[in-house]
């Protein structure tokens, strides 16, 4: 009985030493498989995440893209807000000077905007109105200020504008200007925003002036 538990001892501890090697060598197998999906998982997160943070950054990138242009072109265009009356026709204006309105550039663009419309014009201080005005045309207006996109600096903008044209001390058209909840058109300049509103107050005698037409005599 003695002799069989030694036996059997004997045997279990030699089929341990032959079990235990292969147990490790099974275990440091599996640890290495665990290793490399470990590294491959990483490595495609890493692509994953590379792909997504460039493909963000393209976005955003396109995206600035559209709103500046979008700023581009709406500071070359303006349309006033509302218009009462139908558009004058009229050959000259004499424009009043309103000493509230501190926008340097204010009254010649105004009369760039009649100008370009074939409308001479004639600035005056009130209470001295030449006599011989067709039509007299009065403004009002207010700035405000505001920030540019992708920028902190705050800039000064017209913000509402009003103009009138007047004959014989009768109203014949009325515009405004006022920016907007949008307001792409907000830092335009008064040229842009003025040729907008006179665009619709008068009618264009450029369109209006007879063709030259060249004839020539056949003998």
């Amino acid at each position: 009985m003695i002799h069989s538990r030694s036996w059997l001892r004997s045997a279990v501890w030699w089929t341990s030493g032959f079990a235990a090697p292969a147990k490790c060598q099974w275990q440091r197998q599996k640890q290495r498989q665990r290793s490399c999906a470990w590294a491959t998982a990483a490595a495609l997160l890493c692509v994953g995440l590379n792909g997504c943070a460039w493909t963000l950054i393209t976005a955003a990138d396109a995206t600035g893209s559209v709103i500046q242009a979008g700023y581009a072109i709406a500071s070359n265009y303006s349309s006033p807000t509302f218009v009462s009356g139908r558009p004058a026709s009229l050959s000259a204006v004499c424009i009043e000077v309103n000493q509230t309105v501190s926008v340097g550039d204010f009254v010649p663009s105004l009369q760039m905007a009649l100008e370009r419309r074939g409308i001479r014009s004639d600035v005056y201080n009130p209470g001295t109105s030449p006599a011989g005005c067709e039509a007299r045309l009065v403004y009002n207006a207010s700035v405000d200020y505001g920030h540019r996109s992708f920028s902190d600096d705050p800039v000064q903008y017209l913000a509402v504008i009003d103009l009138t044209l007047i004959q014989q001390g009768h109203i014949l058209v009325t515009a405004r200007y006022q920016t907007g909840e949008l307001g792409v058109d907000r830092f335009s300049n008064a040229s842009v925003k003025l040729s907008g509103m006179i665009d619709k107050m008068v009618v264009d005698r450029t369109e209006l002036r007879p063709q030259t037409i060249q004839t020539s005599q056949i003998n």
